[in-house]
């Protein structure tokens, strides 16, 4: 069973465009999409019961039901180790230092499509 990379954004059209461009240049991974992190933590537990490997996790920063850092925060407690790269328009200083010492790769909007893909491709290669 492929790798699994669980893309996490609240907006729909914009998760939509991100998985489909990561589909066509990353064609050894699946890419799961999560429009919460409600959402995101079911398809992890999904994944783990499977048995199927979590490669990456890429989630936006501000989501409707939590907080992106939050998440993967909590994933990693679960999967240590796990690459993961947080996205946003906007993060205080805070938000910044903390990504930072947990070792999150931290990405601003807008970003070209290309930088973002060599980004998660970096991360998947790290």
């Amino acid at each position: 069973m492929a790798a699994r990379i669980l893309l996490v954004d609240d907006e729909t059209d914009l998760i939509e465009v991100l998985a489909d461009a990561l589909a066509a240049r990353l064609p050894g991974f699946v890419i799961q999409r999560a429009s919460s992190v409600a959402d995101a933590e079911a398809a992890v537990a999904s994944l783990d019961a499977s048995g199927t490997e979590l490669a990456l996790v890429v989630s936006d920063h501000r989501l409707g039901d939590g907080d992106g850092l939050k998440f993967i925060a909590s994933l990693r407690a679960r999967h240590p180790g796990l690459p993961a790269i947080l996205y946003t328009g906007q993060a205080g200083p805070e938000v910044v230092a903390a990504a930072s010492a947990a070792g999150v790769r931290l990405l601003w909007k807008p970003i070209r499509l290309a930088t973002w893909i060599a980004e998660v491709r970096a991360a998947l290669e790290a």
